[in-house]
């Protein structure tokens, strides 16, 4: 499960299902936590199959564990002298967060992946 958070409250869940090295499924949840109550509101919510995976716009890309690292290590752990980079592996030693944000951007800047979760089905 891939995640965003923002600091105005709102944030996004993405589930990637993958079988036999191929991406199944891709389910997408679009959320709000109210700053008071610390209460979670879902806003929008999908699940894509089949051909309709990567028809939505939202959401993290259909891509397997594999292009998340290639990914990692071809464009977001590039080394960049406007920005700081990123890297964990708190799943069991497997990828976390990988990005990077640029030195001069103030809210939201992150580039990159975090992921909540990793597990076998």
């Amino acid at each position: 499960m891939a995640t965003t958070a923002s600091w105005t409250g709102f944030g996004t869940e993405t589930t990637i299902t993958v079988t036999a090295g191929k991406v199944t499924e891709r389910k997408y949840v679009l959320f709000e936590i109210n700053g008071g109550t610390g209460q979670r509101t879902d806003r929008e919510t999908w699940t894509e199959t089949g051909a309709a995976i990567g028809s939505h716009e939202a959401g993290e890309p259909a891509i397997t564990l594999d292009e998340v690292y290639s990914k990692a290590k071809n464009e977001w752990l590039k080394k960049r002298d406007n920005a700081e980079i990123y890297f964990e592996a708190k799943n069991n030693g497997m990828i976390s967060m990988a990005g990077y944000r640029e030195k001069e951007c103030v809210d939201d800047c992150f580039i990159g992946i975090k992921i909540g979760l990793i597990q076998k089905l």
